[in-house]
């Protein structure tokens, strides 16, 4: 796999500064943020880094940046406000691609659930099923990640057919991400439910990347004319990001064609995807393609 060449200092400053999510006795973690929005009072907006309210970062780095927050909670990405270019299409790049952050934090609850929770007499995490899932949806991050992260340079995936990756971002990748997180909340069970604790916070990441990703203002719209998702994913843009069997086994791809089951990847692939964020988890690193470092205790 190819990771991004990108500068995540102001990404790097924000992890730093809020700190473990899942510590209990962290001001800026999962527990204060679910006490600070059932209170009806903010969460740690007032307190993020002076850096996060100025301007003069690249619009990728303002993506990994608001990724920090969304981690966190989507809602917090309301309360700065990105110095990004006149460019409307990047501009809303740069706010769909940032739901990936939620996903890469709803991803680690469930692998730390999965892991906690016993079934048969084994770890839940050792059923093969539940792992195809947990490979999808890694699959699926990645794959948004390489569109949004071309859209977000100014890149054009697929120049031969105009509008397709604008498409893709703006009608795809909302629905991908709501799906794995939908996906992930089955995986979750009854957990899902509660609302205390360190599983309290996957509903919050849900609901606030529902809204997000369809708001009124961005909201997907039904898109005009059928992707070429095969032909984006297999294009050298693309391919320079991530390797194109990654790419193929995101079940959201299913999402441009007329089956009606999303297939789950299988096989090699499914192992090296699953080794992959075993790796990234164990060592506490995004699940996107920059790989930052994180403060989350695995």
């Amino acid at each position: 796999m190819t990771t991004v060449t990108a500068s995540t200092a102001l990404a790097d400053a924000v992890e730093q500064h809020l700190g473990d999510p899942y510590d209990t006795a962290n001001p800026y973690g999962f527990r204060a943020i679910l006490a600070a929005g059932q209170a009806g009072r903010p969460a740690v907006g007032q307190a993020l880094p002076a850096a996060l309210h100025s301007s003069g970062d690249t619009p990728e780095a303002w993506l990994h940046a608001l990724r920090a927050l969304y981690r966190r909670s989507p809602s917090l990405g309301r309360t700065v406000r990105p110095d990004l270019p006149d460019d409307a299409f990047r501009a809303t790049a740069v706010h769909i691609g940032a739901a990936v952050g939620a996903l890469d934090s709803a991803l680690r609850v469930t692998v730390r659930h999965l892991r906690a929770r016993r079934l048969y007499g084994a770890a839940a995490v050792d059923i093969p099923h539940l792992r195809e899932v947990l490979s999808g949806v890694h699959a699926d991050l990645l794959l948004c990640d390489v569109l949004t992260t071309l859209a977000v340079r100014g890149e054009d995936a697929l120049p031969i057919r105009e509008g397709a990756h604008e498409q893709a971002v703006r009608h795809l990748v909302p629905r991908a991400l709501q799906g794995a997180l939908d996906r992930l909340s089955i995986l979750m069970g009854s957990r899902f439910y509660i609302r205390e604790g360190e599983h309290a916070v996957f509903q919050l990441l849900l609901n606030e990347t529902q809204r997000e990703l369809f708001a009124p203002a961005r909201g997907p719209r039904p898109a005009p004319r059928p992707l070429p998702l095969d032909e984006l994913v297999t294009a050298r843009p693309a391919t320079a990001l991530l390797a194109p069997e990654f790419m193929a086994a995101a079940p959201s791809r299913i999402l441009t064609t007329l089956a009606r089951r999303a297939q789950q990847p299988s096989g090699a692939v499914q192992e090296r995807l699953y080794a992959d964020l075993v790796r990234r988890y164990d060592t506490a690193r995004s699940f996107d393609l920059a790989e930052r470092r994180l403060p989350d205790r695995p």
